[in-house]
This record gives C-alpha cells, sequence and structure tokens, in this order.
C-alpha cells in the first residue's frame, strides 16, 4: 500500500473509536458543513476532539481527516483513553480490570489490523475464498473489531483469513459410545484419501472409533488441557495428526472452507475473536439445527428463485459432563452450494482497498451503473426478507458478514443467507412445530424477532453499504436511502406488508452498543441504542417542503 500501515493503523482506529462513542453515548458533534471542520467536547476530561471530515454521514460512519487536541495531533489511544474516562463518570461500577482489558484488547485490534494491512496486496476480489480473505478493517462500529487474544504472532500469519493462508485440519478419533452427532438429512462424508489414512492410524481399532475435524490451534491447545490428557490415557480420544484436504480460514476466523468437502466447517476456536471466545455450545448448535429443520419445514424462500439460504445440517462432537469442554469439540457442517468462483460475502463490498484506493464495490461492478446495481441488489435481498418476516414471521441475523452476493457479468443474481445460529421466529405466527415453543431457542416475541432484522438487517447491512453508494455516487446516504424508501413504498401498495408499513413509519431504529457493551463485560449480552431512521427523516423533510406556503 503506499501510504505507512502503522499510520493507516492508527487513523482507522482513530475512527472506529470516534464513531462507536457518538453513536452509543450520545457524545455532542459540532459540523460545520461549509470547511468540514467538526469538534467532539469531551467535559469529563475538560478536552474536545477537533479536526476535518472527508466524509459526513447520516447513519454516523463518517470518515475523517485530522484529529487533534488543542492543536496537537493525538492517537488512537488518546482517543480510547479519552472515551473511557467519559464512560467512567456515567457507569460508577466500571472496574480497574474492566478499563484496563479494554484499552489492552483495543490496543491489539490496532496491532493486528497493522500486521494485515503490511501483507496486503492488490489482488482484486474475484470469488468466494478471495472474498472472505479480504476483510481487512472488520466491523465499522466496533472498537477492536480486528482483535485476536489467544494467537501468538507466528500464529496470526498462520490462521488470520487476512493474511490468504490456508492449512490441513486436525483429527480426533472419539470412541463410538463417546461420538454425538445429529444430521437433518445425512451423516458427514469425509473424503475417501482422508478416511484411508485414519484407518492406517487406527489400524485393528479403526471400527471403534468416529472422526472429528479440528482447527489446528484446537488441536494444539485441548491437549494442554487437563481433562483432555486423561480422556486419551483411557482411550476415548486418539489425536491422529494434522493431514487431509486444504482449508481456507474464512471471515469469521474459526469458520474453514473445504472445497475437496464442498463445504464450510463451523470449527470450535477457544481464542478471542473481537470479544468473544469461539467454541460451539450445544445451546447454539441446538438453536443451528432447530432453525435448519424449521426453516425446511416451512419452506422458506421457496418461491423467491433468487433468494436462498446456506444451511447447517449436521453437527458433530464429543461427549463430556462438562458442556465446556463439549463446546471445544464441537462442530456444524454447512455444505457449500453455490457457485464459489463468482460468489462473494456481501462485506468484502464494502471494503476499502488501501492498495488501490476504492473500495471493493467498484472493482466488482465494472462499469454497471451503481444506482441500478443496488435496486437489483435490493430486489433479491430486502423484498424476499420483508415478505418473509410478513408471510411467516422468519427472522435472520443478515449482517454483512452473514450474507453472500452470486454476481453475473457485475450484476447480483442470488442472494444466500447463512449461520443459522441467529434464527428468530415470531411465536405467534409459528407452524409445523412439534416441541414447546416457549422452551425453544428459536421463538421470540413479534417486537424481538422485528428487531433483530432492523438492526442486523437495516442498520448494519444496509446502512454500511448505503455510505459505501453514496460516496461512490458522490451523493448524500439520504439519497440512496431514498431508493429503499421507494422499494418498500412499492412493496406496501402491492402486498399490504406490514412489517413494511412498521419500518417505514419508524423514527427511529435500533443499534447495537458494541463499545459500551464491551467495556462493561457485557459482550454477550448487549445494550442497544436509537439512531434516526434516515428514510422516515427523508421523506418527512420533503413533506415539509411540498407544504404550500401561504402568502400574507
Amino acid at each position: 500500500m503506499n501510504r505507512n500501515p502503522w499510520t493507516y493503523a492508527d487513523e482507522h482506529t482513530c475512527k472506529t473509536l470516534l464513531n462507536c462513542y457518538l453513536r452509543e453515548c450520545e457524545g455532542t458533534f459540532i459540523y460545520e458543513q461549509e470547511d468540514h471542520s467538526y469538534e467532539i467536547p469531551f467535559p469529563s476530561s475538560r478536552a474536545a476532539i477537533t479536526g476535518k471530515l472527508t466524509y459526513y454521514s447520516a447513519m454516523g460512519e463518517h470518515e475523517y481527516q485530522s484529529y487533534f487536541i488543542r492543536q496537537q495531533r493525538i492517537d488512537y489511544m488518546d482517543i480510547a483513553s479519552l472515551i473511557v474516562k467519559e464512560l467512567e463518570s456515567s457507569h460508577s461500577t466500571l472496574s480497574q480490570t474492566e478499563k484496563m482489558v479494554f484499552l489492552k484488547k483495543v490496543s491489539n485490534s490496532f496491532h493486528k489490523l497493522n500486521i494485515f494491512l503490511s501483507q496486503m496486496n492488490d489482488r482484486p476480489v474475484h470469488d468466494y475464498i478471495s472474498s472472505e480473505q479480504s476483510l481487512i478493517h472488520g466491523h465499522p462500529f466496533h472498537p477492536f473489531p480486528k482483535n485476536r487474544e489467544g494467537f501468538y504472532a507466528e500464529e496470526i500469519d498462520r490462521y488470520s483469513p487476512e493474511c490468504h493462508t490456508a492449512f490441513q485440519l486436525g483429527y480426533v478419533a472419539v470412541k463410538e459410545d463417546a461420538y454425538v452427532e445429529k444430521w437433518v438429512h445425512e451423516k458427514v462424508q469425509f473424503p475417501d484419501p482422508l478416511m484411508e489414512k485414519v484407518k492406517r492410524r487406527l489400524g485393528d481399532q479403526y471400527d471403534d472409533y468416529r472422526v472429528l475435524p479440528m482447527h489446528p490451534w484446537q488441536y494444539e491447545h485441548v491437549q494442554r488441557v487437563p481433562e483432555i490428557k486423561v480422556a486419551i490415557r483411557e482411550g476415548t480420544l486418539q489425536f491422529l495428526g494434522m493431514f487431509g484436504p486444504m482449508a481456507y480460514p474464512t471471515s469469521s476466523v474459526r469458520t474453514v472452507y473445504v472445497p475437496e468437502m464442498t463445504c464450510n466447517l463451523k470449527l470450535p476456536l477457544d481464542v478471542q475473536i473481537t470479544n468473544l471466545k469461539r467454541n460451539n455450545t450445544v445451546e447454539q448448535m441446538r438453536r443451528t439445527l432447530q432453525a435448519t429443520h424449521y426453516l425446511m419445514d416451512n419452506k422458506c424462500f421457496s418461491d423467491e428463485p433468487y433468494t436462498q439460504i446456506s444451511y447447517e445440517t449436521a453437527t458433530a462432537s464429543c461427549h463430556f459432563d462438562d458442556e465446556k469442554l463439549k463446546s471445544m469439540f464441537t462442530y456444524a457442517y454447512r455444505p457449500v452450494n453455490f457457485d464459489t468462483s463468482r460468489t462473494m460475502i456481501a462485506s468484502s463490498l464494502v471494503e476499502w482497498n488501501p492498495s488501490t484506493d476504492c473500495y471493493q464495490l467498484e472493482q466488482v461492478i465494472g462499469r454497471i451503473d451503481i444506482e441500478d446495481w443496488f435496486e437489483r441488489y435490493l430486489e433479491i435481498s430486502l423484498v424476499p426478507i420483508v415478505r418473509l418476516i410478513e408471510d411467516k414471521g422468519v427472522h435472520f441475523e443478515a449482517h454483512l458478514q452473514n450474507c453472500l452476493v452470486t454476481l453475473d457479468e457485475g450484476l447480483p443474481v442470488q442472494f444466500i443467507i447463512r449461520d443459522l445460529e441467529g434464527v428468530s421466529v415470531e411465536r405467534e405466527k409459528a407452524t409445523n412445530v412439534d416441541d414447546d415453543i416457549e422452551h425453544s431457542y428459536l421463538f421470540y416475541s413479534t417486537q424481538a424477532a422485528r428487531e433483530r432484522t432492523i438492526y442486523y438487517f437495516f442498520v448494519n447491512h444496509l446502512g454500511s453499504l448505503i455510505h459505501v453508494i453514496a460516496q461512490l455516487c458522490n451523493v448524500s446516504e439520504q439519497k440512496i436511502w431514498q431508493r429503499v424508501d421507494d422499494v418498500l413504498e412499492r412493496e406496501y401498495v402491492q402486498t399490504n406488508n406490514q412489517f413494511v408499513k412498521e419500518i417505514r413509519d419508524s423514527e427511529s431504529f435500533i443499534a447495537k452498543t458494541n463499545m459500551v457493551s464491551c467495556l462493561l463485560s457485557k459482550g454477550e449480552t448487549p445494550s442497544f441504542v436509537r439512531v434516526n431512521n434516515v428514510m422516515h427523516a427523508t421523506r418527512r423533510d420533503l413533506d415539509v417542503r411540498k407544504q404550500p406556503v401561504e402568502i400574507q
């Protein structure tokens, strides 16, 4: 890249911290449109950050040119410290440990971003693997999107998707009576050459064991756990080594794509990625398979030829009385049923590529009119999602990293939603349910389920996509949100969709407080704040302008 990676990483971390602060803490933001100057006061420190914006965002995803306090250049740690002090004054329970942990994670994320930037290349995103491994920056509203606590320096290069890596998995043989497997249609099948190696290593004991794949980092890690050492001595587990087909780490780090098996494997990884360790709990896996069963039984998107679901169809693990131990072995199997040569993760499209000085969306679509592209994108994503909600009350955590788009000469022709752990169903609309709805992980009140779609799809997904499209079109975000509102209005006129009416009538949406929740150690149960519904505000302003003026 042309710029110094350290400087770029610092400026980007400053940006995400300030945007999180402004969204979550209702911080005062003074912006002068004429000269693009801004000021953000921090009363507890009796200081104010000033500078220039390069882009003002209606959704709060501002782009900054500079950061100063009293005309002195500041860095990301200065901003993080100001934020901590400000939050300390409003959260009396904030401990010294929580403050230090927060600052450490911010620093960890900054250093990882610097590494990834240093290893960047100008190769364009062109297929599934390249898109999954292109997310250098990560979540724009997270205080430490690239935090990787648990990986040593050499392991960052070896296991991070941002380093364009691939590796063989470890394989663990589990005694038949300790092996746990659940599937929807059929069991997981490993390639014959791999199973031949397993057979050679187990010899006469082959029929007594089943096989679990494992991330190579986890493979080494679990063998140091005392209870696992006991299981090895007792013969319940045999660690067979690392071999077999190559696996490519995807954007979530712990999920890998195995081309030879035509699948993704959602593997456990006892590493803190952003703010949480990524082992697979019993509850998460149960919820995932419940979702797969429910979506298939109710034929979701069956009438939508350009919209589909990437299902997790099996989970497997080793039984332990301690569920924490079990979660360290549990994985989910997700068949890949799309064209990997032209399908990309949606979050890769909104990534800025410092090597080429442009957004990857611009590279991918070529000369296609971007507003026409976006209209088509909405028709195969937004419209089917709101129809499914109205008809069946089914909601997805359809943020950018959970969605894929297949392109044909740059145009979107297929929209794919994945990672079914986040599916929720409105209890009042649930059908074809055998189990007790009240005790299922899948069913929510109408309000709770709808708020999930509002945040994950409208605020997170469309918010960031529109942020990029508006810049590429050199227009305000309000103008692009107006296109969304037009699509929703047409849908409402045609179908009387009441969820669409609710969306258009809402003055504000909810947004997750990633920063405050992380600082207060509430990552598992985050809080939410209100953000403006730009569509509603824009429509209201237009209505006001249309009112006749009375001349005295």
